[in-house]
């Protein structure tokens, strides 16, 4: 792999830790790769060969239901990896992905991975303190999911897209609403309902696939105080 791209996969969580010539082992056997919008990487059964880390565009992970209903179970978006808990748990990837967007990813076979971590037990240590971060985020995840209302979901997304600072913000949604509203557990109605409910009341102003967060303050208070919709 070349330099600059080292650098650019050790912005991810699980990479962060390591020493750079860990990650260069690491990567020694990686490959890039180029998705177009929607089409798959892997799916949910298959043997699983390898994991990614997203440099550009957006991917989805989802399951499907017995109907045939997609529910998005997370969206990755660029620098973060995608697929690595195969690496520890084996087997076969427990979930779907596919594009969201045109995406360009870098390739990690899960054998080369695994060999390197056994033979150097201080980077699996360190790579455990970027999983400890993972997971963290997904534990507040699964409690937004089933402690907030659907209202306080898609404020707390609008909160969560913004620059960091207070006043106003501008937000350009790259996702779909409708793959955005699955992974927060809202119907896709549901979530365009909400937003025309914080637009009517003078929080956001929205442009096709653009918000404008108004007063950032009062949407916070908004999400921390609603009980609707």
């Amino acid at each position: 792999m070349m330099q600059d791209s080292l650098l650019v996969v050790r912005k991810a969580a699980l990479f962060a830790n390591l020493l750079p010539e860990d990650l260069e082992q690491i990567l020694k056997n990686a490959r890039v790769r180029q998705f177009k919008s929607h089409e798959p990487i892997f799916s949910a059964g298959s043997e699983a060969r390898a994991f990614y880390f997203l440099v550009s565009g957006s991917v989805r992970l989802f399951r499907l239901s017995p109907q045939g209903e997609e529910k998005v179970i997370e969206v990755i978006m660029p620098d973060s990896t995608f697929g690595e808990g195969v690496v520890f748990l084996g087997g076969r990837y427990p979930v779907h992905a596919a594009a969201v967007t045109d995406s360009e990813v870098v390739e990690l076979a899960t054998n080369h991975f695994s060999s390197v971590l056994a033979s150097n037990h201080d980077t699996a240590l360190r790579m455990l303190a970027g999983l400890s971060t993972r997971l963290h985020q997904l534990i507040q995840d699964v409690a937004s999911l089933t402690l907030e209302s659907a209202g306080q979901r898609v404020a707390g997304y609008l909160l969560s897209q913004c620059p960091p600072g207070g006043g106003q913000a501008a937000i350009h949604m790259m996702i779909p609403k409708n793959v955005i509203a699955s992974r927060i557990g809202v119907k896709a109605e549901t979530f365009s309902r909400v937003l025309a409910v914080l637009r009517s009341g003078g929080l956001i102003h929205v442009a096709g696939n653009d918000i404008q967060i108004l007063d950032r303050e009062a949407l916070m208070r908004w999400r921390d105080g609603v009980g609707r919709p």
